[in-house]
């Protein structure tokens, strides 16, 4: 598993006159708004980018850790311990702040061990559903999925090689490539072939064009409708309008193109938000997680299974039980690694007699969704693993 090595920041914070007191990093910072507030949050976002230099020092290796950090990123609270205004500068098109801030390095150092426990091998998949558009539409889809991972290479993201995500469209093909199949279940699969946690789904490309100088040149103008997943947990968290300018050339073709890049380019760091924002509410919530259960007991004994787990420390949310014929699902969130959370489930379902009796164990382990099943049944899920000679 490939890891990120991390190396020291600390001579480059010194020299900008940042300092370590005890167990606090002491930073100077800027923040650009378009009002003072906007720049105020920018500078103190800032000032916790720059403290988490500090807590990395004493690091060798942390895996994922831009995503780690642009998570972090997006959180404020319990992190600054005071701070004041340096300088303000009131521009015509923006707010400029300059803040001195007093950084916590405790809570920083806890919350980037507990994302980098639940975050794990993570992957993006930017994907698009090619069965019913057309030779010339594919072109664009294709287009944008490509200027999306090469802004996901350039934060160092990982993601799913374009060639190898073809190689699993073919292996798919004659099971979920059906014009009949629900789309999320499409997208879905396709996800847990390639392992990927996290998909980036290209759902509509539109264009509007106009004629320009008397017909001789074509405008167009392109947005991209583009639904983040968390595939672990099959849970949508949003959708982003991804929007260009408008773009000019001979021909229709090449403004197209130019206008898919110009809006992934503008609005790049939006959609990234949507998953960073998310991951940055693990901190406080706890890390999500869907287990399914398969052919194993009653509502009953899932009550008890139930009642074990909210007095455990480590869950929280709402623990909520879905129950449909002889499938169940419980929504949790827990704050430690995925098969730590396999572990306590089996070992709290050994307390209950009906889930001992049927030999409860796990069947898969995939980013944040965990499938168990008394020993000897097929679950549903990985029949997509397995390709016929």
């Amino acid at each position: 598993m490939k890891k990120i090595l991390i190396v020291s920041l600390l001579g480059l914070i010194l020299s900008c006159g940042n300092s370590i007191a005890g167990d606090f990093a002491n930073v100077e910072v800027k923040g650009v708004g378009i009002n003072r507030n906007d720049a105020l949050q920018d500078a103190m976002r800032n000032a916790v980018g720059e403290a988490i230099g500090f807590s990395l020092i004493s690091e060798t290796r942390v895996e994922n850790f831009v995503v780690i950090q642009d998570a972090i990123n997006t959180r404020t609270q319990g992190y600054i311990e005071s701070y004041e205004v340096v300088s303000e500068t009131p521009m015509r098109d923006y707010y400029q702040v300059q803040i001195r801030a007093k950084v916590s390095l405790s809570p920083l150092k806890a919350d980037i061990h507990l994302l980098s426990r639940s975050i794990g091998g993570l992957r993006f998949l930017v994907m698009y559903d090619d069965r019913n558009i057309s030779d010339e539409e594919r072109l664009w889809y294709e287009h944008a999925a490509e200027r999306i991972n090469e802004h996901l290479a350039g934060k160092r993201y990982r993601y799913i090689d374009r060639r190898r995500f073809e190689q699993l469209k073919r292996e798919a093909m004659g099971i979920y490539q059906h014009s009949d199949t629900n789309q999320e279940t499409y997208v879905q699969r396709l996800g847990m072939m390639a392992d990927a946690q996290f998909i980036i789904f290209i759902n509509r490309v539109n264009v509007q064009s106009r004629s320009e100088a008397f017909d001789t040149r074509t405008s167009s103008k392109v947005s991209l409708e583009v639904r983040a997943f968390d595939n672990c947990t099959a849970e949508g968290l949003g959708t982003i309008i991804l929007e260009s300018d408008w773009k000019s050339a001979r021909d229709t073709q090449s403004t197209i193109i130019e206008g898919i890049g110009d809006a992934v380019s503008n609005h790049f760091d939006r959609l990234l938000a949507v998953f960073t924002g998310y991951i940055g509410d693990w901190v406080n919530n706890g890390t999500p997680f869907e287990l399914r259960f398969y052919s194993t007991g009653s509502f009953r004994d899932f009550r008890e299974l139930r009642r074990k787990i909210i007095n455990d420390p480590n869950f929280g949310g709402q623990i909520e039980v879905v129950a449909f014929n002889n499938y169940t699902k419980l929504n949790v969130t827990f704050r430690d690694r995925p098969d730590d959370l396999a572990y306590r489930i089996l070992d709290y379902a050994d307390e209950v007699p009906n889930f001992k009796n049927k030999l409860l164990d796990v069947k898969l382990i995939y980013g944040r969704q965990i499938n168990f099943a008394p020993s000897g049944i097929r679950v549903p899920e990985l029949e997509i693993f397995v390709t016929e000679e």
